[in-house]
């Protein structure tokens, strides 16, 4: 995987052209099903995790632990 200065690796699925492989957003899932994601940009990634993960929380959604 290819290392990005100051960021996480980079998922070998940013080359699929319908993907976008990028930190800052949370998959939505619905009884172990992905139902959806959610994408927060204008931060860091970290940032944008905790935006992700904090917005699922108030709406009711489990947010596992990673």
């Amino acid at each position: 995987m290819e290392r990005l200065p100051g960021q996480r690796y980079v998922a070998l699925l940013a080359g699929h052209p319908r993907l976008m492989a990028v930190g800052g957003g949370y998959p939505i899932t619905d009884d172990d099903r992905c139902v959806g994601g959610l994408g927060i940009s204008g931060g860091s990634y970290e940032q944008g995790q905790q935006a992700a993960e904090e917005a699922l929380t108030a709406l009711g959604f489990e947010v596992s632990a990673n």
